[in-house]
């Protein structure tokens, strides 16, 4: 019995450790399913330059077309208050991805960065204009 408790005692630390460090790790944030993302699909070319503007780049990708655009979080944003005082928090904002087959939305990918931050709402900013 003793073999058996010594042995438990030598491994706790172990799997303590391992649900500690398991524990604090977090899934990264969903990049789908968004109002202003959804609403986008079928709407023409137009339909979205009219909207959300003039890319920051456009392309050809094999027989479709790659919208980009950035948006990055206001300054205001990356502090939070605490306690009479601000501290800085993470710079962030999101890349959007419009993907045109014959002049129609096929899809639309949101990208954070970092990856780790949700930043959904500045992904919906660039489409807030768009009619849903």
């Amino acid at each position: 019995m003793q073999l058996a408790d010594l042995r438990f005692r030598e491994t706790l630390p172990i799997f303590v450790a391992a649900g500690l460090i398991l524990g604090c790790q977090s899934a990264p944030p969903v990049t789908e399913g968004y109002p202003h993302q959804l609403s986008l699909q079928e709407k023409t070319r137009a339909e979205v330059l009219a909207c959300a503007g003039p890319p920051l780049q456009e392309r050809q990708e094999g027989g479709a077309t790659v919208l980009r655009y950035y948006r990055e979080a206001p300054l205001l944003e990356e502090s939070m208050v605490s306690s009479k005082t601000s501290r800085p928090t993470v710079h962030h904002g999101c890349w959007a991805t419009v993907v045109l087959r014959e002049e129609r939305v096929e899809g639309v990918h949101y990208r954070f960065v970092p990856s780790s931050v949700d930043a959904s709402n500045d992904c919906e900013a660039i489409f807030a204009r768009c009619p849903e």
